[in-house]
């Protein structure tokens, strides 16, 4: 996968310090866009770093990154507590090593060991910043222990990398008024460089 590159007011100087501390190759004139056809601008990134992958994500109004883990990076209502929040946001990366609808398929087969209950709904796909890549959402419910859950988890392939988007509440009323907040990222998130 080539690298993208990313056009934000006086990013590049950081980037090119991230790139340079984290071996990251990034293209020479920075713009930020999803399979090669867009062009964003983001006011306040945030630069989420696993290993040899820098993703920059606009933050939600009204939500905080929490800091203390990475790969899932959470995103919690401002004012939640990790232990006790009741709705979180959160953008796993994995490999994807397997053509897509392959990935997505494994990824329901596993979900389903280890929660055979699991009703699995095909949603319509959100606007996304990463135009031109494969994309897929579904709606997850199960029960976690004794608590219902439902995970709404949009997928997308970008290059060699499957982000996985997800919000995730005890219910899918509780999910509703926070929509927008989860499609607000979607709609802001890209992967910055990658191997």
């Amino acid at each position: 996968m080539k690298p993208v590159s990313i056009k934000l007011c006086s990013e590049a100087a950081l980037l090119a310090a991230l790139s340079l501390a984290s071996g990251i190759a990034l293209a020479q004139s920075p713009k930020l866009g999803g399979c090669g056809a867009t062009i964003a601008h983001l006011d306040n990134p945030h630069y989420l770093i696993i290993s040899d992958v820098i993703l920059a994500a606009q933050i939600p109004p009204g939500w905080t990154l929490y800091e203390k883990k990475k790969n899932p990076f959470f995103l919690l209502r401002d004012g939640d507590q990790y232990a006790t929040a009741r709705t979180v946001i959160y953008i796993n990366v994995q490999g994807l090593e397997v053509p897509f609808e392959d990935a997505v398929r494994k990824d329901e087969i596993n979900f389903r060991k280890d929660n055979p209950e699991v009703r699995i709904v095909n949603e319509p796909q959100p606007e996304i910043l990463e135009k031109g890549c494969a994309v897929k959402t579904q709606r997850f419910f199960y029960q976690k222990g004794k608590a219902p859950t439902v995970d709404r988890v949009t997928k997308i392939a970008v290059g060699k990398l499957l982000l996985n988007v997800v919000i995730s509440s005890d219910s899918d009323a509780e999910i509703e008024p926070f929509k927008h907040d989860y499609e607000y990222l979607l709609k802001n998130l890209a992967v910055v460089g990658s191997p």
